[in-house]
């Protein structure tokens, strides 16, 4: 009959195996890999979330902490001629969350690629990993970026490392319209940029009134929407809280 190893030898092996994956990755990623898009993937996939173990013990790999040295290495990515390579590098610094702070000028840099999922990749990292006052001329240049996404993103990053530029009128400028080609999800990332502003997302109560009275004519059945409503409401309410006592 075959043998069956211990679970618990088997998840340990499993563990260290994957360890092992994710370091030779970084080490192959500091060096002049001509193909690094798989492994940049593989920082992607082990960064911020469990994976799944190869081994038949029903037990997911826990998520590996980003290291100083794997951020650098899949910054000095982030400029390759290679947009898929570019792209590769950008969500796994996404992934990394505050760990990149180290590389976040790098990051900053690509907010002028010319591939769009670069450019919101990197605003994504930006507005997760709260940027330094070195960021906020990249940020602040970026909230005329053709993409709204960009913008609102822009605008939750220079919210949240406390930049005095004035960002409601960019929120204002950018409201989601409510019609058939806005998908909740679109919502929900305005009304993250809006409630980062704090106090002065006060300078919204025309935009936020509308979109209150058109969400409630949306069917109740559309969970998302609902959802959508139901944040919105929330914001409303402590707006209306931090307005009535300051």
């Amino acid at each position: 009959m075959p043998h069956h190893g211990d679970p618990e030898d088997d998840f340990k092996k499993a563990l260290a195996q994957d360890r092992a994956r994710i370091d030779a990755a970084i080490e192959r990623l500091s060096g002049e890999e001509p193909k690094p898009e798989r492994f940049l993937l593989a920082l992607a996939g082990a960064w911020g979330r469990p994976v799944p173990c190869r081994a038949p013990i029903g037990r997911w790999l826990p998520p590996v902490a980003p290291t100083e040295r794997g951020v650098k290495s899949a910054a000095r990515w982030v400029h390759a001629s290679n947009p898929n390579v570019q792209r590769a590098a950008v969500v796994a610094l996404e992934r990394a969350g505050v760990a990149a702070r180290p590389v976040l000028t790098t990051v900053a840099d690509a907010l002028t690629s010319k591939e769009p999922t670069v450019r919101i990749a990197a605003a994504r990292v930006l507005a997760r990993a709260a940027p330094c006052p070195e960021q906020a001329p990249a940020l602040r240049r970026a909230l005329s970026d053709e993409l709204f996404t960009v913008r609102w993103l822009a605008v939750e990053a220079l919210a949240r490392s406390g930049d005095e530029h004035p960002m409601a009128p960019v929120l204002g400028a950018s409201r989601p319209r409510l019609d058939a080609r806005l998908a909740p999800y679109q919502l929900e990332r305005w009304l993250r940029a809006v409630a980062a502003l704090g106090r002065d997302a006060s300078a919204l109560w025309p935009e936020l009134n509308e979109l209150l009275d058109r969400t409630s004519q949306l069917s109740q059945s559309d969970t998302w929407w609902h959802e959508s409503r139901f944040t919105l409401e929330r914001l409303v309410r402590e707006l209306r809280t931090t307005q009535d006592n300051p």
